[in-house]
């Protein structure tokens, strides 16, 4: 606590060391300031954003986030360190790792890991930091390995994580191998997506909460009977929330961002339901007698696109199933993996030649419209940094699940300011 007199005293320090400042030649005067402007907190201000939206305001009232939950870096640290750190995030797919030996590696915020399969068959994942001298264990995005060796002074890591071997270690005192493993991070599957958890046990109610949306996307083949076909990436100049909130919004701005789409899928069929973890969109496909290619790519027995929280969206329509993760590379740049799956029957009853056909014309088509939505994400991104925007209003007909989402966004946020 900060007593009166105290605050006079650094009051006063402020007003000499302004002084001096000016008494400065101006080349310095820029590095002084640094330490002779009045003192306030960054956490005050951030905590002043963070409450601009008002989690208990009904949608129909409600404003949306401000403006620098979009494009100011400390919210941006402020997620990371709360809820892409907490909760479970979305981070590869399984057949990534399908095989005793096989890794892949990322990066959450300023936090390296790498997810292995071991050679008992079991999923790990840890922090890909050497516990020696810090230096990055895994170089390579995926592969296959016996055992993780750091390329500075040769520590050798068991896929178990367990410190297999370190080189002059003679005089050393009070070293434990066991100790000195790679540091574990929560791993698991939900379908075929593989999640982490950089903070915390790995327990809590995440299953609990998405299994109504697990059940019904495994019915459609989530967990079994998907061939993976490839994976995309497309770099992104927004930030990570707007892409969820785009596949949010009812399919309200496929009229108008995705005309050729509107024409052939029935719009007024979509069903929304949002949750805490979850939202999601339900609609019957393609409009009746559709016989365009894109048309077959949606099929006539209905869609699910369905967004899970943080960062995981995944789209069930016609023989495709697709997964989008959402990984954060600044408040304003967001790197968007999107994951193919067909279903096996079709690739089975389908000719290699067909299939090809298939396979190209709707990978196209799919470019296409992300293309258009990451364009569109793009131009509001660059709205959001302007000075005549701070907040907007929701479409209570429409809007359930990005205000669902604001809400439990805003109290992950909270809490993180709590702690």
């Amino acid at each position: 606590m900060t007593l009166p007199r105290d605050r006079a005293i650094m009051a006063g320090l402020c007003r000499i060391g302004s002084t001096f400042v000016k008494r400065l030649p101006p080349v310095l005067t820029p590095f002084l300031q640094v330490f002779t402007k009045p003192l306030s907190t960054t956490s005050s201000s951030v905590t002043t954003e963070v409450h601009k939206f008002c989690l208990e305001t009904p949608i129909d009232e409600a404003t949306t986030p401000p403006a620098s939950w979009y494009a100011d870096d400390r919210l941006y640290d402020l997620e990371i360190r709360t809820v892409f750190r907490r909760n479970w995030v979305a981070v590869g797919v399984a057949n990534q790792v399908a095989k005793p030996g096989q890794f892949f590696t990322g990066v959450l915020g300023n936090d390296p890991f790498v997810v292995v399969r071991d050679h008992s068959d079991q999923l790990r994942a840890f922090y890909n930091v050497c516990r020696h001298r810090a230096n990055i264990v895994v170089q390579q995005e995926e592969g296959q390995a016996q055992l993780f060796t750091c390329c500075y002074h040769g520590w050798t890591y068991r896929l178990n994580g367990r410190l297999s071997k370190a080189l002059r270690l003679r005089g050393i005192k009070n070293f434990s191998a066991r100790e000195n493993g790679l540091k574990p991070v929560a791993v698991r599957t939900w379908g075929p997506v593989v999640l982490v958890q950089l903070e915390g046990d790995g327990r809590g109610d995440f299953e609990e909460k998405t299994s109504p949306l697990l059940q019904q996307l495994d019915t459609q083949g989530f967990a079994h009977g998907m061939r993976h076909i490839c994976r995309r990436f497309y770099d992104t100049k927004c930030n990570w929330k707007l892409l969820v909130e785009n596949a949010q919004d009812h399919n309200s701005h496929v009229e108008c961002v995705h005309k050729h789409l509107a024409k052939i899928v029935d719009l007024p069929s979509t069903k929304v339901e949002a949750t805490e973890l979850y939202s999601k969109m339900t609609g019957l496909g393609v409009r009746d007698n559709e016989q365009s290619t894109e048309g077959q790519r949606y099929g006539q027995a209905g869609y699910i696109v369905a967004n899970v929280f943080p960062n995981l969206a995944v789209n069930r329509y016609g023989p495709w199933l697709d997964t989008n993760l959402l990984l954060p590379l600044a408040a304003d740049r967001t790197r968007i993996v999107m994951d193919y799956f067909l279903e096996e029957d079709f690739v089975k009853n389908t000719s290699d030649k067909e299939l090809a056909g298939f396979v190209e014309t709707s990978l196209k088509d799919s470019d296409h419209v992300q293309k258009e939505d990451n364009g569109i994400c793009e131009s509001v991104q660059k709205g959001l940094s302007s000075s005549a925007y701070d907040v907007g209003r929701y479409l209570p007909s429409i809007e359930h699940g990005p205000h669902m989402f604001h809400v439990f966004l805003g109290t992950e946020l909270r809490k993180g300011l709590e702690t």
